[in-house]
């Protein structure tokens, strides 16, 4: 088991974030590029992907880098071609860290979910889904003694911090007009969204007995409803071919915690949501 948690959490090299030497300033598609070209290291300012620190080719990301996003994730990690790829890890504002590796901006491969409860979730994934849960447990030290990776500590220039706090109204900014044009606020779940829900309920699923090794992975859509109060209820499996894997997609997504729920012009409203649950073998 610690043979694979090495993988999972495999500490990244620093990364320095000296702005010496810079040769060139390339603007395009309403982003700035601050640093060596054709390849080297360098500052992104982007409305779209963030403020990036790390090595660049061609002006896009590629090799170690810390990216801090419109969302206000951090990324810490390796990218290809300005899609983080490789060994990485996100931190999130709730407390969730997920460190391990990446494809194309995706979680793909060996992943290790810290969760704000304190518990760890070590898993198998394929393009962002969950396909193979390796270990589940609350007693996080137990699995990893080392804790959560560190979050990345950078030395913000003046004009850095100036650009996060553009990129911080820039993100209020849009989530008003969404919330104004139609009156909605998703509900929310241990600070997350439906795709934080989708990893914890994969993480619960209990398997059926019946279930044989060597049988191709499958995947069942359950459909519920949160409610005004935050609890889930009506869940129902709305596409899958096994009556056992329905009923076991079920049971996981009905251990759910309480969330914060939706909202339409101020109004607590129940939302009705449809996630994936995959068994792989």
């Amino acid at each position: 088991m610690r043979t694979i948690l090495v993988l999972a959490v495999a500490a990244l090299s620093s990364i320095s974030l000296s702005a010496q030497n810079y040769q060139r300033v390339i603007t395009r598609d309403g982003s700035q590029y601050e640093g060596q070209w054709p390849k080297g290291r360098g500052v992104l300012y982007s409305y779209n992907e963030g403020l990036v620190f790390g090595q660049f080719e061609k002006g896009k990301p590629h090799g170690k880098c810390v990216c801090y996003k419109l969302n206000g994730e951090v990324y810490w990690g390796e990218y290809k071609k300005g899609k983080p790829t490789g060994n990485g890890r996100i931190y999130r504002d709730n407390g969730i860290v997920v460190a391990g590796d990446y494809k194309n901006g995706k979680y793909h491969g060996m992943d290790t979910l810290y969760r704000s409860n304190g518990s760890i979730l070590v898993a198998k994934f394929k393009k962002g889904k969950l396909v193979d849960r390796i270990v589940d447990t609350k007693d996080a030290k137990a699995v990893n003694p080392a804790g959560k990776p560190r979050y990345p500590q950078i030395d913000f220039r003046r004009k850095h911090e100036d650009f996060l706090k553009e990129l911080e109204l820039a993100w209020e900014e849009r989530n008003d007009i969404i919330r104004q044009s139609t009156g909605f606020v998703h509900p929310k779940f241990q600070g997350g969204g439906v795709d934080d829900f989708t990893i914890w309920v994969n993480s619960q699923v209990v398997y059926p007995s019946d279930m044989r090794p060597g049988q191709n992975s499958r995947t069942v859509l359950v459909e519920f409803t949160v409610k005004e109060d935050g609890s889930v209820a009506d869940v129902h499996a709305i596409f899958g071919s096994d009556k056992s894997l329905n009923a076991a997609a079920e049971n996981a997504v009905k251990k759910s915690p309480k969330w914060e729920p939706g909202e339409q012009q101020g109004q607590k409203r129940s939302v009705r949501l449809t996630i994936p649950v995959v068994f792989g073998m």
